[in-house]
C-alpha cells in the first residue's frame, strides 16, 4: 500500500506540474511555435524541461523504489528514461537559445541558467557512468568498481533532482520578473502555482528514495534470502 500511495503521490504532482506549465504556455504565454524569430517559441523550453526533469526523469530516478521487477529490468528501465530525458532536455536547451540568439539575448548570465548547466551536466554524466558501469547493454565494470562508484552516482541522482528543482523554481521566477504580470492576478498565480507544484514534486521524490522501501518481485526474498535494501544499496 506504502508504495502505491507513494506512486498516486509522485504522478499526481508531476502531472500537475506538466499541466500548470501547458495551462500557462497556453492561456498566457501565446502557445508554442518553432519558427525563426517567433517569441512562442522559447515556450518549448520551459515544457520540454518539465518534461524531460518532472516526468521522463522523475519516473526513471522511483523506478527501483516502486516498480515490483526484477533488478535487470528495473535497471533497463532507469538507464533508458534517463537517456530519453537527457535527449528531451537537449531539444529545449537548444530552443532557449536559438530564441536568445535570434533575439540578441545574452545566453547563461542569470542564477537559473548556471543551475541548468550544472543540473544537466550531472545528467549527462550520470547517463555515461550509468550505461558504462552499470548496465549490461555494453562491457560494464566488475562487482567492485560499480560497488565503488555506487554512492557518488546515489548522491548526484538526488543532487540531480533537488537542482532540477532550484532551476525550474529560478526559472519561474526570472519569467514572472520579466512579465511582470498583474500582482493578485489569475496570470500572476499561475506562476505561483506552477512553483509550488515543483516543491510538491521534489519532496515526493525525496520521500520515495528515502522512506519507501526497495520492491521485489513477489517471492524475492523467501526464493534468494536477500534483504529489502534502501535506495543506494543496488550495486549490480
Amino acid at each position: 500500500m506504502k508504495h502505491l500511495l507513494s506512486l498516486v503521490a509522485f504522478e499526481i504532482s508531476a502531472l500537475l506540474t506538466l499541466a500548470l506549465v501547458i495551462y500557462w504556455i497556453e492561456q498566457y504565454a501565446g502557445g508554442m511555435k518553432w519558427e525563426y524569430k517567433n517569441r512562442s517559441k522559447f515556450n518549448y523550453h520551459p515544457l520540454l524541461m518539465i518534461i524531460a526533469f518532472v516526468i521522463v526523469m522523475g519516473h526513471a530516478v522511483i523506478t527501483f523504489r516502486i516498480l515490483p521487477l526484477a533488478h535487470r529490468t528495473k535497471k533497463y528501465i532507469h538507464g533508458t528514461l534517463n537517456l530519453v530525458a537527457a535527449i528531451v532536455a537537449t531539444v529545449g536547451l537548444v530552443a532557449v537559445i536559438q530564441f536568445h540568439n535570434e533575439f540578441n539575448i545574452p545566453n547563461f548570465y542569470s542564477l537559473h541558467s548556471w543551475l541548468g548547466l550544472v543540473t544537466l551536466s550531472i545528467l549527462y554524466l550520470q547517463v555515461l557512468a550509468g550505461f558504462g558501469i552499470f548496465q549490461d547493454l555494453f562491457e560494464g565494470a566488475g562487482r567492485e568498481v560499480r560497488a565503488a562508484y555506487n554512492p557518488w552516482h546515489v548522491v548526484a541522482g538526488i543532487c540531480m533532482v533537488t537542482f532540477a528543482a532550484c532551476t525550474m523554481t529560478t526559472g519561474v521566477q526570472e519569467k514572472y520578473g520579466f512579465t511582470n504580470p498583474e500582482k493578485f492576478s489569475a496570470h500572476a498565480y499561475a506562476f505561483n502555482f506552477l512553483g509550488l507544484s515543483i516543491f510538491l514534486w521534489v519532496a515526493t521524490v525525496i520521500w520515495i528514495l528515502i522512506a519507501v522501501e526497495k520492491r521485489e518481485p513477489e517471492g524475492y526474498e523467501a526464493i534468494t534470502g536477500q534483504a529489502v535494501t534502501r535506495y543506494g544499496d543496488e550495486t549490480n
